[in-house]
């Protein structure tokens, strides 16, 4: 069987995310029009306090390097170490413009041989370790310790497809500050629910992977972090240490439903094999 690290995996996403990379230059000029209007926007314009406004894309999917930013800006940074695992060839990811424009020191995981050589290459001579492994919840901990990640780095990146919440929730010697995490907006139905455990299960490109909102929030809830953000594409959620929460200054925080490429387009609901599992 494949597993989720494979060449199957990255073909596919390859291709549906390939209305990011290419999507029409009015959609990008759109982007960049939005960003002109909220930069002259007096503050009384706003109704309420949240990040959507700081949402840019420079080596992210979609906003996630602005949002990041402006939470370490409000929050502060310790040791200005990442770790990002999902990260393909490295052209694309959460983490790219903190290794790459910021100089930080961190870890990229991918399991693909070819992507994997991509990567390394990309990254020979940065202060950046780059790990050929396949990250599972029974691994995660010593996948970390292996690659010598400190107890709290400033962030974690999880992109893997579906055990996303499983990884997370297992993740135990590393208390990042700072978690970004891919849930899946289009799940048609409504709690905690999340694709039934099983590290070996390939993404099928459909549907039916990964979990809810709601499902991420009791992780967090056990864990000590709060939601600080979702992006305006219903891809990926932002959780802040509790502790560390008050300082974003937030209002709320919206839960969104999909919006892939901000073009209105959706992915269409699946259920996985045995149907949605409940999260306790």
């Amino acid at each position: 069987m494949f597993k989720v690290g494979g060449r199957v995996r990255g073909q596919a996403r390859a291709f549906l995310k390939a209305y990011a990379r290419y999507r029409p230059t009015e959609i990008e000029q759109r982007l960049k029009s939005l960003d002109r209007l909220v930069s002259r926007a007096d503050p009384d314009l706003f109704a309420i306090s949240d990040l959507a406004r700081y949402e840019l894309r420079g080596f992210s999917q979609n906003g996630e390097d602005g949002v990041l930013v402006e939470i370490l800006n409000r929050i502060g940074v310790t040791n200005r170490f990442f770790v990002e695992f999902g990260i393909q060839n490295g052209t694309e990811g959460n983490c790219v413009l903190l290794a790459d424009v910021f100089g930080w020191s961190g870890v990229f995981i991918e399991a693909d041989d070819e992507l994997f050589d991509a990567v390394s290459a990309k990254y020979a001579g940065f202060p950046v370790r780059t790990v050929q492994d396949f990250v599972t919840a029974a691994r995660v901990d010593e996948i970390f310790t292996a690659a010598g990640v400190p107890a709290a780095p400033d962030v974690v990146s999880i992109d893997i497809d579906g055990n996303d919440l499983y990884v997370w929730d297992a993740l135990t010697v590393a208390r990042p500050r700072v978690v970004v995490i891919e849930y899946n907006s289009g799940i048609r139905g409504t709690g905690p629910l999340a694709q039934p455990h099983d590290p070996d299960r390939p993404w099928s490109g459909g549907g039916d992977f990964g979990s809810t909102i709601a499902a991420l929030d009791k992780v967090a809830d056990r864990k000590g972090y709060r939601l600080a953000h979702t992006d305006m594409t219903g891809t990926n959620a932002f959780y802040v240490d509790a502790e560390l929460w008050p300082r974003l200054g937030l209002d709320a925080v919206r839960r969104r439903n999909q919006n892939f490429g901000l073009t209105g387009i959706t992915q269409p609901p699946a259920t996985p094999p045995g149907g949605w599992a409940a999260v306790d």
